[in-house]
């Protein structure tokens, strides 16, 4: 295929045509509104690249920060965790749940509370909890890992979103245009109809 006949050649052909074009005004401002959304398009990468390297320093702060007021600890569970639930349909379902446990922090001293025990597990198990600087179970700090994808999602969701935001602008322009054509081209038709039945 030549050069000429490519889809970049023909746009540019319909934004600055040559003499003899049989491109109307609205077909050059509809390529030029192509050119204008494409050229957004590239702009707003670089945009979501920042907040997306703004969110993963927030966050790899909260992480370290997080790391260094929770510790590890392993906990032994005073009772049964929750029964095994199985579904026809779906298996064995259900999350865990809130089961007695006692666990010793860093300084020898001996806590009993709750922690969120697995489907199964039996008195006397132990498990791997998260405690803050007062012994209470929290969640697990957030992983590098975690920050990652967090940061990579916030970019390129924002990105994506930016793209469909103005694909969706440019295909109700061009559906505008369309229409706009369609009556245009029907006047000249009833025009031209009109003209031979005079003539």
């Amino acid at each position: 295929m030549s050069t000429s006949s490519s889809p970049i050649a023909r746009l540019w052909r319909t934004i600055l045509p040559c003499r003899g074009s049989v491109a109307r005004a609205s077909d050059r401002l509809q390529a030029g509104l192509l050119v204008f959304v494409v050229l957004l398009a590239l702009a707003a990468l670089p945009v979501a690249a920042s907040l997306g390297s703004e969110t993963y320093v927030r966050q790899q702060a909260q992480s370290a920060q997080q790391l260094g007021e929770r510790t590890q600890v392993t906990a032994t569970l005073l009772a049964d965790g929750p029964a095994i639930t199985v579904n026809s349909r779906a298996g064995v379902v259900g999350n865990g749940e809130p089961a007695d446990a006692t666990w010793v922090l860093a300084d020898g001293t001996r806590r009993v509370g709750q922690v969120v025990a697995d489907r199964g597990t039996l008195k006397g198990e132990t498990l791997t909890i998260w405690v803050d600087r007062n012994g209470t179970p929290v969640d697990p700090p957030l992983s590098s890992a975690g920050v990652v994808i967090d940061a990579v999602g916030v970019g390129f969701g924002l990105w994506l979103g930016t793209l469909a935001l103005l694909a969706a602008c440019y295909r109700l322009t061009v559906f505008s245009l369309d229409h706009f054509r369609l009556a245009q081209w029907q006047r000249e038709w009833f025009q031209e109809q009109d003209h031979k039945t005079h003539s």
